[in-house]
């Protein structure tokens, strides 16, 4: 609850019987959301064999599987529901489901739907924040304990989450998916650089681990402010220097208007709120085995809480949405 107060004093015109009548319809709305998400989808060619399945239809029925929390075995009455409703072409067997989402290919299409889907309240983020989380799954891997010497150890593998989200809104602008032990700070300018080009950004937050000279430097150099903390062991000596730029213009800020320096920086705590809402309603867990099928099915997470915000916000803010206008105006990027 007091994470989605962050998000309500952020917004001026906030409603309780708005945001009440979003949760009313809101799956009505995301069904059409989504569908019309997918139709930007296009069909990869097919030369010979046997024809694929629609990957819009696909991917619908995925998404809409996650968004229900449903195995895909009890996901089959929704989706004959959706059909009868000509939101889908057809129903999937359960197995072609698991099949499809081992697909390697609707990783990057995931990830530029998530994009795309975050474009219409590009006129109301201005502020964003940059952070990573993981999910479990169901493997352990060995390993040697330390502390305790134990050679037959056994921990949970996990997959992780590296989002940038725009802090009024909770919106994810960007997303990459890795393993689970990869540093934070190496996934940093990817997700960055896919926003920036998309998105006028004015603050970045991250936290202390995002803290270097090249992460700064890059945020200064596309023209925005970064607030991310200093360490403790960051010296002041060489800040003197004035060759040092951002870094040093920034050092100073943090030591010299630290109450100033952490309102803006404490923005970062929505991206928290972003990981909070998307495990509390879609799970802080994955079902499948394979690191592929993991992968797609946190990005459907992600797209479906992107959707979800939507929905919201057409309630509290009256935004418009038109993804085919978002699609021609959306920068791709080279994965």
């Amino acid at each position: 609850m007091e994470q989605q107060r962050n998000l309500w004093d952020w917004t001026d015109n906030f409603s309780w019987s708005k945001y009440n009548e979003s949760q009313m319809k809101e799956k009505t709305i995301f069904m059409q959301l989504l569908r019309e998400i997918c139709n930007l989808i296009e069909q990869p060619p097919h030369s010979k064999g046997r024809k694929p399945v629609n990957y819009s239809d696909m991917i619908y029925a995925l998404a809409l599987k996650n968004y229900l929390t449903f195995s895909s075995r009890r996901v089959h009455s929704d989706l004959k529901l959706a059909k009868e409703l000509d939101l889908i072409h057809k129903e999937f067997h359960f197995n072609t489901l698991l099949k499809y989402l081992e697909e390697p290919s609707l990783k990057l299409i995931l990830k530029e739907l998530i994009e795309i889907s975050a474009l219409p309240l590009k006129q109301i983020e201005l502020d964003f924040a940059v952070d990573a989380t993981g999910f479990g799954t169901s493997k352990f891997v060995r390993w040697f304990d330390v502390k305790h010497g134990d050679k037959n150890a056994k921990r949970r593998e996990f997959r992780k989450c590296h989002a940038m989200c725009g802090v009024k809104t909770n919106i994810i602008t960007s997303v990459e998916v890795t393993e689970g032990y990869t540093h934070d700070s190496t996934q940093f300018e990817g997700v960055v650089k896919r926003t920036f080009s998309n998105w006028n950004v004015q603050e970045v937050s991250a936290d202390k681990g995002y803290s270097s000279r090249k992460n700064l430097n890059l945020i200064s150099e596309l023209g925005a402010v970064p607030y991310i903390p200093f360490k403790k062991s960051t010296s002041g000596k060489r800040v003197r220097n004035h060759t040092l730029g951002i870094w040093g213009t920034m050092y100073r800020y943090f030591n010299e208007h630290k109450d100033e320096f952490l309102q803006h920086y404490h923005k970062r705590s929505n991206v928290e709120s972003v990981f909070s809402m998307i495990k509390a309603r879609f799970g802080n867990n994955v079902r499948c085995k394979k690191q592929i099928s993991q992968d797609n099915e946190i990005l459907l997470k992600c797209l479906c809480h992107n959707l979800c915000c939507l929905v919201q916000e057409i309630f509290l803010n009256k935004i418009d949405i038109n993804f085919k206008k978002c699609a021609d105006n959306y920068i791709a990027h080279k994965h």
